[in-house]
């Protein structure tokens, strides 16, 4: 956790929001198998991690948890995010049938481990576009 001031233009904390959920979300997945719990962290990871993408290229900060949204937002920066509109979409209708009750869950995680593909695939995207607010690994 990070235990500091942080900052809503800072990608950097963005970033390190969205690796925390990251890996409590694998961690959980690893113990428990596919959960309610682990399809939101993992929704609110690539959404943190999108945010902190966008806020890099100097977007202006908008309060949503529609990865579709943020993916076209993505997209206009760099193209090749157009590729993840299906995985947004999907892991956004995953996450907000979760979220609250009274949703048709029959179908909820279904694409686990390719959603979870696709979210290393943005983060490695995301990673290469602005290496310079990614921690560095310790050697």
């Amino acid at each position: 956790m990070l235990r500091k001031k942080t900052s809503d233009q800072d990608p950097a904390d963005w970033f390190a929001f969205a690796e925390e959920r990251m890996k409590g979300v694998d961690v959980l997945a690893k113990s428990e198998g596919i959960t309610a719990f682990g399809i939101e962290g993992l929704q609110e990871s690539v959404e943190r991690y999108l945010k902190g993408f966008l806020v890099g290229k100097g977007w202006a900060l908008i309060r949503t948890h529609d990865l579709e949204r943020l993916v076209k937002e993505a997209s206009r920066y760099e193209k090749e995010f157009s590729r993840f509109l299906p995985f947004a979409i999907e892991l956004t209708e995953d996450f907000f049938a979760q979220h609250y009750p009274g949703s048709d869950m029959t179908d909820v995680g279904k694409n686990y481990e390719k959603l979870r593909q696709n979210a290393d695939e943005i983060v490695q995207l995301i990673q290469n576009s602005l290496p310079q607010y990614f921690r560095k690994p310790i050697s």
